[in-house]
């Protein structure tokens, strides 16, 4: 019996969930041949997994796709700003996060992947703003204050990095994301450095 309309983008989800990358695409094939579901979310599902795969040319064609029907879709333009972030295209990449974060400004993501982007330009009061944006949005978004405390200490703000990464370690994130030890390390670091910086401070004044 044939499932409803829907059944192969959730399928193709719950495949992609699994690991099941090339089974996943293959049923968000499905739905937007025969034209089943909202096809701009199908398009921007299948550009996730292609993401995944590292075939980034066929994502950005799923996504260019995705905006030829909804030209207004903040998911599009932040898995677009994610590719172009990976190509090291920073300042493209900003300005898809940015258009994003126009058409949502709740999208607490993009605010965190802005951060990454400006980051690497060393832009990073911006970066620091974005991540206390991604924060008071979600503050479980665990992987921000580990950037927030990246970028903090960039700007010799070693007390707020020293904070942000040990809150980060507190709350399970070096676990999650499985760089606990090396985590540790930096806040080791980070506290030798507040001490310097005190240290130079002091012997100025």
């Amino acid at each position: 019996m044939q499932g409803l309309p829907e059944s192969y983008t959730d399928l193709g989800l719950r495949l992609l969930d699994e690991g099941d990358i090339e089974a996943a695409i293959a049923e968000f094939d499905k739905a937007i041949k025969l034209g089943l579901g909202d096809l701009a979310e199908v398009h921007v599902c299948r550009a996730q997994a292609l993401i995944a795969l590292g075939r980034r040319d066929a994502a950005e064609r799923s996504l260019a796709a995705a905006l030829a029907i909804e030209p207004y879709m903040a998911a599009a333009f932040n898995e677009r700003g994610n590719i172009r972030r990976a190509q090291r295209e920073f300042g493209n990449a900003i300005n898809d996060y940015t258009m994003a974060i126009h058409i949502d400004p709740d999208y607490d993501r993009a605010y965190f992947n802005r951060a990454l982007a400006l980051e690497e330009r060393r832009r990073y009061a911006e970066a620091e703003a974005d991540l206390s944006a991604a924060l008071k949005l979600n503050p479980g978004l665990l992987g921000a204050y580990e950037a927030r405390g990246r970028v903090r200490a960039a700007q010799f703000k070693f007390d707020g990095a020293v904070g942000d990464i040990s809150l980060y370690l507190r709350s399970g994130g070096g676990r999650q994301f499985d760089n606990h030890s090396e985590t540790q390390g930096y806040l080791l670091l980070l506290r030798l450095w507040r001490l310097l910086w005190r240290v130079a401070r002091l012997g100025r004044g």
